[in-house]
């Protein structure tokens, strides 16, 4: 019926704005209760009815309430559903820390609540909905039914109004949220309509590029609005990686060079200074000049001309500079590495732009974009992070920032699970286990793999025995069971055993809850595991 992950949990521009009543999402709830057999029929039955009506949405249930919020960091949850009183919190005290760990995540209070009075004080503490548990002689489970619907309803209409500011937030091109992002932002705005030459700093893979083509592309849109006639060809984007050529190959880059200048330049040729006419030029790594190259390249600025390698004719530039670097740039200045004439120059405006590290809120939203283009890069459906998965991904300290965490979103998103990524789908450096991990458990592993394969064989064994006796003995072919007939009774005799109690019988199947209830529901094997007939 269900399957792990949900869609729901994620901020993700890829769904629809609205839950219709019939169609098919895909949700968990969870139910919180500290009485087990309460909680084991109503996720049965909760079950059943999802499966009736075609509706993939998925049933998880919590015994204890302390580890609600283990719940929550492990698997994406829309709507909780929780009992009032319990031994250690009350579902109000409870809805207070899962609205602290995630305020999209819906509440609803299903229990014996006395009073209307009680009832409004639950309302004013953000409970989404309260509903009284069966008494004799009635049955609510319609009543929790449509709570749980309209929950998930509600929560949908704020994921989309989330997706909203979202969406004006990448007008810019550049996914961001993180306030020291708008601080660098508010920069490019100022400085886009300005000739100023502009440099920017941060650590590898911080996005200096991205900066650089946000400047050309806002100052292009400004120049647009004054001028209809403005033709973009004549104000092109180009980038040079000052670091990435050698020598005389740069300089013939940068400044072009007439035929015959050098071995090898069989024709005339325009360096990006021209080729750029009035656009942008961004030179990444400046500070890969060698000293020779920066005297070169501060005539060009200072001059507003450029003259070819081979020609003693200069030719004039109007191309807005903007340059970049990750080294410390003044500390080259220094230790004579770097030009400080050439520094001034290009420094007149400087943008510093914060390692991911430092940004939290942007780890989420770019994570969250990458998995929206893997989708489409994969042409398959779109997955979410878990709340585990995501609190591990701002845990870590980026080292290699953005260009990083594309790196671990595509790796997880090709590898990981087909609905959510979880913990476990991450790189070992990120779950905290490092290269040096212990795998000493996989032999026991191995050796509780055969003693449980024994086991199941002996069981197995004593289900068919059980089985063929209600056959007729006469027909050899029709005393020997179907698979689904092995399966069904060996659940009910776990059931039988255990006294319908679905956590112990779980635990004797070594196979977890939720597996038991659908196992339960395929089969139509009642709570306490007697057979119908």
């Amino acid at each position: 019926m269900s399957r792990r992950g949900s869609g729901m949990g994620c901020d993700q521009p890829w769904r629809e704005p609205m839950m219709s009543d019939k169609a098919e999402k895909k949700a968990t709830v969870l139910l919180v209760d500290d009485n087990q057999l309460q909680l084991d029929a109503l996720a049965l039955r909760l079950e059943q009815h999802y499966e009736e009506e075609a509706l993939d949405i998925r049933v998880e249930i919590e015994s204890d309430e302390r580890n609600v919020l283990a719940t929550l960091r492990e698997k994406t949850i829309d709507v909780v559903v929780s009992d009032l009183d319990m031994p250690f919190f009350r579902g109000d005290e409870l809805n207070q820390m899962v609205q602290k760990f995630d305020d999209k995540i819906q509440f609803i209070i299903h229990s014996g609540v006395g009073g209307q009075k009680a009832r409004n004080q639950l309302i004013d503490e953000n409970v989404r909905d309260i509903i009284e548990k069966a008494k004799p002689g009635s049955d609510t489970f319609k009543d929790l039914v449509e709570a749980i619907r309209k929950a998930l309803k509600f929560r949908e209409e704020r994921l989309a109004v989330s997706m909203i500011n979202s969406a004006a937030r990448r007008q810019r091109n550049i996914v961001h949220e993180d306030p020291k992002m708008e601080k660098v932002f508010s920069i490019v705005d100022k400085v886009a309509g300005a000739p100023s030459p502009v440099l920017v700093q941060g650590e590898p893979g911080t996005g200096k590029e991205l900066i650089a083509h946000e400047i050309h592309r806002k100052r292009n849109e400004m120049l647009r609005l004054k001028n209809p006639n403005f033709n973009e060809k004549d104000y092109p984007y180009l980038a040079i990686n000052c670091g990435a050529l050698s020598r005389t190959l740069l300089e013939s880059q940068l400044f072009g060079h007439k035929k015959g200048a050098f071995t090898g330049s069989v024709a005339d040729q325009d360096g990006v200074f021209v080729a750029a006419k009035k656009g942008t030029l961004f030179l990444d790594e400046i500070t890969e000049l060698d000293l020779d190259l920066q005297v070169k390249l501060l005539r060009v600025l200072q001059e507003k001309e450029v003259t070819p390698l081979g020609s003693t004719r200069p030719i004039p530039v109007r191309a807005r500079v903007v340059t970049a670097t990750n080294a410390p740039i003044k500390q080259l200045v220094e230790e004579r590495k770097f030009r400080d004439d050439l520094y001034y120059r290009i420094n007149v405006v400087n943008i510093e732009i914060p390692p991911l590290r430092e940004r939290k809120l942007d780890v989420e939203a770019l994570a969250n974009h990458f998995l929206l283009e893997m989708a489409d890069a994969y042409n398959c459906p779109p997955r979410c992070l878990s709340p585990g998965a995501l609190e591990l991904l701002k845990k870590y300290r980026w080292p290699g920032n953005v260009r990083e965490l594309h790196n671990v979103i595509e790796r997880s998103f090709a590898l990981g699970d087909e609905y959510n990524i979880i913990p476990r789908d991450l790189p070992d450096e990120i779950q905290g286990i490092g290269p040096g991990h212990d795998d000493a458990g996989d032999g026991q592993r191995d050796a509780d793999l055969e003693a449980g394969l024994s086991r199941f064989h002996e069981a197995a064994r004593e289900v068919g025995d059980s089985i063929a006796a209600k056959h007729s003995l006469g027909d050899r072919q029709s005393s020997f069971p179907t698979y689904d007939e092995v399966v069904a009774e060996h659940i009910r005799r776990a059931l039988l055993h255990t006294q319908g109690v679905k956590s112990r019988a779980a635990s004797l199947l070594s196979i977890d809850r939720n597996r038991l209830y659908r196992l339960m529901s395929k089969y139509r094997i009642p709570a306490d595991g007697v057979s119908a007939d």
